[in-house]
């Protein structure tokens, strides 16, 4: 008989939540049983399919740890996968502390290593300082100050050139401005309000909101995202796919693509930041066709139903790994295309 689990999903009201649910419902290795879990019941599959919703805390708030962990005492939770990055490095500081009730967190085990991975900014200086990946390391600058902004504008090639001013801290395109000067069809025509000037941006910062942020090269070509399981540093899977066609951040049309190079520099990256378990990395093509970093989610991505197109479960690979200590399939389906479509649930 299968062996039956709990696993306890956070961010389920994000619009993945129900994709990740029928992920973990549908493997056939394990009989898996999905505690969902989110800071709001505004919107949740949850409430469409008569299933529980666990409320809990942010997880930069000092309660989400010791409401979580209550949680899953209480709902005999076996496996914990976060889905948000807020959550990650408080979890990685007490992982030990779950393990004690017998909760294994998918969380990379190094904190250190893993703030650094999840703070964009720092990425890119540790990135930057390495021979072999340098060249995947976009052109940016950091900020301290209004001076350093228009400094590093003019640096970068502004305004001859569009720049993108983005948190270190965010996820989703959150928080993100495309720097240049808009004309005014752009503007009425765009969904998103069309490109910001650097005076207008300047007009609307405070002087100590700048250190949150920084500037880099706008990067006009193809899109990847690379998925990855992997263990204390070493990868398992890697599934780079090109995000075809992309709508408010999220990828809705996307390929599986053996891209050897991203292969090779996502090894290396994993084995830098000591990652583990489920982890999206996201490059984008400079004007010559060379992919660059944008960010490293340590955590499970809203887009694995792509990976299962392609005859892997990252899911379930994941607890083989956990239960077993080994997948089982590494046989990628390449050149899958997956679409994304709305799908309604009532009550």
């Amino acid at each position: 008989m299968n062996k039956r689990i709990k696993v306890l999903l956070t961010a389920t009201g994000g619009l993945a939540g129900y994709s990740h649910y029928r992920l973990l419902r549908n493997i056939q290795a394990f009989q898996v049983e999905v505690v969902a879990a989110d800071i709001s019941s505004s919107f949740n599959y949850t409430s469409f399919i008569g299933e529980p919703l666990e409320i809990i805390p942010r997880g930069e708030e000092d309660e989400f740890i010791n409401a979580l962990l209550k949680i899953c005492i209480n709902k005999g939770v076996n496996v914990v996968f976060p889905c948000s990055s807020n959550e990650l490095v408080p979890l990685a500081k007490n992982r030990d502390l779950f393990k004690r009730h017998g909760v294994v967190v998918a969380v990379s085990h190094d904190p250190v290593e893993l703030a650094i991975a999840c703070d964009k900014l720092s990425a890119l200086d540790r990135l930057a300082q390495q021979s072999t990946l340098a060249n995947f390391v976009p052109r940016y600058c950091r900020l301290r100050n209004k001076a350093d902004l228009f400094h590093a504008a003019n640096e970068l090639g502004y305004p001859h050139d569009k720049l993108v001013f983005k948190p270190r801290f965010a996820q989703g395109g959150r928080g993100m401005v495309l720097l240049g000067h808009p004309k005014k069809d752009e503007w009425l025509r765009s969904k998103k309000g069309g490109k910001m000037s650097l005076e207008w941006l300047d007009s609307l910062l405070e002087e100590d909101e700048l250190a949150e942020f920084f500037i880099m090269e706008y990067l006009p070509g193809n899109e990847y995202s690379v998925d990855v399981l992997c263990y204390e540093g070493e990868p398992e899977i890697i599934i780079p796919r090109v995000r075809k066609m992309v709508v408010d951040g999220k990828a809705v049309v996307s390929r599986l693509l053996r891209h050897e190079g991203l292969i090779t520099c996502v090894k290396e990256l994993i084995q830098m930041f000591n990652l583990s378990y489920i982890v999206n990395i996201q490059f984008k093509e400079d004007r010559y066709g060379h992919p660059k970093l944008l960010e490293i989610n340590a955590r499970v991505p809203g887009t694995l139903a792509a990976d299962l197109a392609g005859g892997i479960n990252m899911f379930e690979e994941a607890l083989n790994l956990i239960y077993f200590g080994r997948i089982k399939n590494r046989e990628v389906r390449w050149e899958t295309e997956c679409g994304r479509f709305f799908q309604e649930l009532y009550r």
